[in-house]
């Protein structure tokens, strides 16, 4: 390693939180690494292939790691291209070209084409994480397969690094193997020995060569007859020959059979899991953007009923056809970013099949769907049609959000059945799993015949542990015997690497290790994958062995089945990876695999099964004397990881198996600094209810001081703040609610920057509830404690939400009266941590909670129509929604209650307001005003947010979240009210 430090100018990373973090993908396994190696340039990847092939180090290259068959763990060095390798090199669109760096993912590449009308074919549900170097080595596709086949298809050349490191170029071959070429068409493009480099490329061709001329026959007589088959590696291409082809397949003749019979050397890549050859850069073919979508969904009473009725489908000529289970849709039901998207479903039937059209002519496709029967449902506005998707691509780890040990488990997801005997597959695998006592959720690409199946095991009992492989073994004889294969887009790995020699027999493997061999004689590759996978069943992370024991944490877990449950819930779907949505704003800004949820989740989780970490009785003595359970190598890996955790509850709204790592961050916290001093600014941060008010009460000497640079200077040192942001002018006066006699009475929950700072917007507040009719009863307690919890102070935050309850049990006996406020992060604690926070509720307090609501949110649901002022202008007005309304209730629709509620009551006032869809601000309460976070809050709000309001030119701004607004403005010098200010003065308050 100090011999590739010296040529590497990206990051290397033999720690043991580096090893834990790259020791798992999406898979149910886990191997760890032998380090981890970020390349920053392509020159750092060729020098560690290099060297690695020079010491016969075992490499592994990696992209986003949602790998569901272990292909992106191993006894390896790791090489994570998705960092920095990630870059568009080229766009042809004349050509219908892109040419891509492996650590491009998926989405941004469509976002870019886009813009050309263009595509890249394949769509796996993966795809707003998944990185083209997956992508390929995966032989990844999608929903939209019988469109566009597999990555295969597309893949016209790549430039590679070989197993001794040398470069080439793998691409079209006619006529035998060519000299060297000059030009960007070269196929070999060494960097070192050139009698050793070309020798590699050499023996591949050969190989390919001896394969196509002497295995031809038993290719074609052997392999799997459906057309959607990734098991192995791609010998058929080398002929080129395919027992089917795609049903509605529109790029000209399939690659799968082209009749002049060329040879193309990278489509042994598609597939290879990297066992092959190195990816530098791809060049990938493009289609053209459908401009039209139409679904019809249709109702089924079973999952073998909506297999029947496909191959009848299929002849109306649909561009997809996907099932969706009730398990699936009820699942979904309870994850907030998911539960908004089902507006569109009536009931939650047993079966649906999503018959997508495309083309030009929406009244064509609104027929064709039509055509399909009387009972089916015609969707055609593109809202609905996104909603239907998302829930749908969700289904792989939304069938993870189950707190117990028996859960889903992905092992024999990836089987593809000539579609006219998949009722029979379905019916066979039901079978199948009820002789071993379970059930499973079955969901997929209907149109291509796969199906991704779930058996529920607990894999932590023996009888787990037996059950998977003899469901395996199984489904293995059942899908062979259906003319299909246990592979077809999920890739072999760990998980089907053992059924290749069944599938293919003793003739056709050895065809696969001719070329293993010719490509890879040392085996550095990607070792123990595909032709030497160990057993399926072995290398489990969690196996009859596995022992978890966390400690007994601040906060109720029992609603995920404790805490340890709660840190196992992360599957590793590495949802938390994507670059939109609010989760998770560290990761988007930081690309680190440390912070994002599944980092955190996995470095939680070797905490509580280290041995050095296991858990030691707390002593009557209390702190003093007392060995955290939180201790050892990896607890400051964990902290450093959770440090960067903004506690946007992202993951609560977004996360599929419901990781919620705001709540574990501050359980962790709590222990953490059970034994270890806390910095002074925890104290001013979290209990800022008494901070503020002590400073609030000498406001005119408070704010003064705040502009003296000494005195400035000193509180920034003392607490570890940055310089960069302006201190807080105090308000010395407070708000008062005007006197309502006869009014309905609603209780108000202060909270601490807008009682105490921004006092305009407690004002606007307490007018606009005035004006509609209420009379304000101010609670004493101020806030819900939001920044205890957030800093871990949890027996203190435990201490105020006991009197605020204890108030309102005094000021409302009945618990008849509804509680309002302003800030969310309040309001989402009062509102659901609560719920977690006092460990032994009485049913009273949990209705309370339920009255818990935004001023917004009260009066919309109370019908308020404002009366307005005559000379109130209408503006056009754009409102950023904070990261908790996001993470709370679902709606109707794409928004939160909250955030739909601060909008109507704008719009009530007769403004025209645009949601801005733009991620989390990166304020996150304090946390950006903390020394060391200050460029990261930065960066977090600069990659989307920022952009977009400089895009506004000036136009209004609105946010619920104070912080929020303090970024807004500090960042983009841009006007940035509350929505209360704005709707207060076009309110007639007289």
């Amino acid at each position: 390693m100090a011999e590739l430090r010296r040529q590497f100018a990206g990051d290397i990373r033999l720690d043991r939180a580096a090893r834990v973090l790259y020791s798992t993908d999406a898979s149910i396994y886990q191997i760890e690494p032998l380090g981890v190696a970020i390349p920053r340039t392509q020159d750092d990847l060729h020098a560690a292939v290099e060297l690695a092939a020079k010491y016969r180090v075992p490499v592994l290259a990696r992209g986003a790691g949602s790998s569901l068959a272990g292909q992106a763990i191993g006894d390896a060095l790791i090489l994570d291209c998705s960092r920095w390798l990630d870059e568009i090199l080229e766009i042809r669109p004349a050509e219908r070209l892109a040419v891509v760096e492996p650590g491009v993912g998926l989405s941004s590449l469509n976002r870019a084409v886009g813009v050309h009308g263009l595509q890249f074919g394949p769509d796996p549900a993966s795809a707003e994480r998944a990185t083209m170097g997956g992508v390929i080595s995966n032989n990844a596709t999608g929903a939209h397969s019988i469109l566009y086949g597999m990555t295969a298809d597309h893949l016209r050349s790549a430039d590679v690094l070989l197993s001794d490191g040398s470069r080439a170029t793998l691409g079209i071959i006619r006529g035998g193997l060519r000299q060297q070429e000059p030009g960007r068409n070269a196929h070999l493009d060494h960097a070192g020995p050139a009698e050793g480099s070309l020798m590699r490329y050499q023996a591949i061709v050969r190989a390919a060569m001896q394969i196509r001329d002497q295995y031809a026959g038993a290719i074609k007589a052997i392999s799997p007859r459906s057309w959607r088959n990734s098991a192995g590696y791609r010998l058929n291409y080398l002929l080129p020959w395919s027992p089917a082809a795609p049903p509605e397949w529109t790029g000209g003749q399939y690659p799968g059979n082209l009749e002049s019979g060329e040879l193309n050397l990278a489509h042994i890549l598609a597939g290879s899991e990297g066992t092959l050859a190195i990816i530098r850069r791809a060049t990938v073919s493009l289609v053209p953007k459908p401009k039209h979508t139409v679904l019809g969904i249709i109702r089924y009473s079973d999952v073998s009923e909506a297999c029947e009725a496909v191959p009848a489908i299929l002849k109306h000529g649909p561009s997809a056809v996907e099932l969706i289970p009730e398990m699936i849709l009820r699942l979904a039901q309870n994850v907030p970013a998911y539960a908004r998207q089902l507006s569109w479903m009536l009931g939650t039937p047993a079966a649906i099949l999503v018959v997508e059209f495309s083309g030009d002519h929406v009244a064509a496709l609104r027929e064709a769907a039509g055509s399909l029967g009387s009972e089916v449902m015609v969707v055609e506005d593109s809202e609905s049609q996104a909603q239907i998707w998302n829930v749908r691509k969700v289904g792989l780890g939304i069938l993870d959000l189950r707190p117990q040990s028996a859960r889903p488990v992905a092992f024999i997801e990836d089987c593809a059945i000539p579609v006219e005997r998949l009722a029979e597959f379905v019916r066979g695998i039901e079978r199948i799993m009820a002789e071993h006592g379970t059930t499973g959720g079955i969901y997929g690409h209907a149109s291509a015949g796969c199906l991704h199946i779930r058996p529920i095991l607990d894999l932590k009992s023996a009888q787990g542990a037996r059950h998977l492989r003899e469901i395996a073994e199984g489904c293995l004889d059942l899908t062979l015997q259906l003319g299909g294969s246990m592979s077809s887009e999920h890739g072999d790995g760990i998980a089907r690497g053992e059924w290749l020699r069944r599938t293919y027999g003793d003739t056709l493997v050895e065809a696969m290790r001719l070329l293993k061999t010719a490509a890879d004689p040392d085996g550095v590759l990607s070792p123990q994958k595909m032709l030497d996978a160990p057993a399926m069943d072995s290398n489990l992370r969690y196996g009859p062995n596995y022992r978890a024991r966390g400690w007994t944490p601040g906060m109720d877990f029992r609603a995920n089945g404790g805490l340890t449950m709660a840190i196992e819930q992360c599957n590793g779907q590495g949802v938390c990876r994507k670059d939109n949505g609010v989760m998770c704003p560290s990761f988007q800004a930081t690309r680190d695999e440390m912070h994002s949820t599944r980092g955190r989740a996995n470095l939680l989780r070797a905490l509580i099964i280290g041995s050095e970490q296991a858990r030691s009785p707390a002593t009557a003595a209390g702190r003093e004397g007392r060995r955290s359970a939180v201790r050892g190598e990896l607890s400051s890996a964990v902290f450093e990881a959770l440090d960067l955790c903004v506690a946007c509850k992202g993951c609560k709204a977004e996360c599929p198996s419901g990781v919620d790592m705001a709540k574990l961050k501050s359980a962790f916290l709590a222990e953490y600094y059970s034994t270890r001093s806390r910095p002074l600014r925890d104290f001013a941060f979290g209990y800022f209810h008494v901070t503020a008010a002590l400073l609030s009460a000498a406001a005119p000497v408070t704010n003064a001081l705040g502009k003296l640079s000494v005195f400035r200077q000193s509180v920034v040192r003392s607490l570890g703040i940055t310089m960069e942001r302006p201190m807080p002018r105090f308000a010395f006066r407070r708000a008062r609610p005007r006197v309502r006699p006869g009014g309905t009475p609603v209780l108000y929950l202060p909270d601490p920057f807008t009682h105490y700072v921004e006092i305009q917007v407690e004002q606007a507040a307490f007018d606009l509830l005035w004006a509609a009719g209420y009379d304000v009863r101010v609670l004493r307690t101020m806030g819900a404690g939001a920044s205890l919890i957030a800093k871990g102070f949890l027996a203190g935050a435990r201490r105020h939400a006991q009197a605020l309850l204890e108030e309102l049990r005094r000021r409302d006996a009945d618990g008849a009266l509804a509680i309002v406020g302003i800030e969310p992060s309040e309001l989402s604690a009062l509102r659901y941590d609560y719920r977690d926070l006092l460990l032994e509720l009485d049913p009273a307090g949990e209705t309370r909670f339920d009255k818990c609501q935004s001023v917004a949110e009260f009066l919309v649901k109370a019908g308020y129509t404002p009366q307005l002022r005559i000379a109130t202008m209408k503006q056009r007005i754009h409102l950023h929604p904070h990261c908790h309304e996001n993470a709370g209730e679902a709606s109707t629709g794409q928004e939160s209650i909250e955030v739909k509620a601060s909008s109507n009551l704008l719009r009530a006032c007769g403004h025209e307001v645009d949601i801005i869809d733009a991620g989390c601000c990166g304020m996150a309460g304090t946390f950006g005003y903390e020394a060391e976070h200050y460029m990261l809050s930065q960066k977090i709000g600069g990659l989307r947010l920022f952009p977009r309001i400089r895009e506004l030119g000036g136009e209004l701004v609105v946010a619920n979240g104070a912080a929020c607004r303090m970024q807004i403005s500090q960042a983009t010098h841009a006007a940035v009210e509350h929505p209360f200010v704005i709707a207060a003065r076009a309110v007639q308050l007289a």
